[in-house]
């Protein structure tokens, strides 16, 4: 899962990011991510499960601050995050892939 943000819209003052699971999603292929648009990759460390937000995961921003301090110094704008679809399944203890409309049935 590609997750895309405007210049500075992604907040890494705050320390958690929450993604609602909607439906349908959209194949993002590797030659529509522009070459100079800096982005991180989401560990499944950094997913996070709220029971409070049951339709939705979380995602830890202090974490990931923590772990790449010296490329949000050098790119403050970061666009892109990163997630595999098999982590977020993981945490979330459902299939969520069958949710994709290129998915098999």
């Amino acid at each position: 899962m590609a997750l895309r943000f405007q210049p500075n819209e992604l907040d890494f003052s705050k320390t958690t990011l929450y993604i609602p699971i909607s439906a349908p999603f959209q194949q993002l292929h590797m030659e529509e991510i522009p070459e100079l648009e800096a982005g991180i990759t989401v560990l499944i460390e950094d997913l996070i499960v709220n029971p409070a937000r049951p339709a939705s995961f979380g995602i830890s921003l202090s974490r990931i601050k923590q772990r790449h301090t010296l490329l949000l110094d050098e790119y403050p704008s970061i666009q892109q995050l990163w997630i595999r679809m098999t982590d977020i399944e993981e945490v979330l203890q459902m299939e969520i892939r069958s949710l994709y409309s290129w998915s098999s049935k």
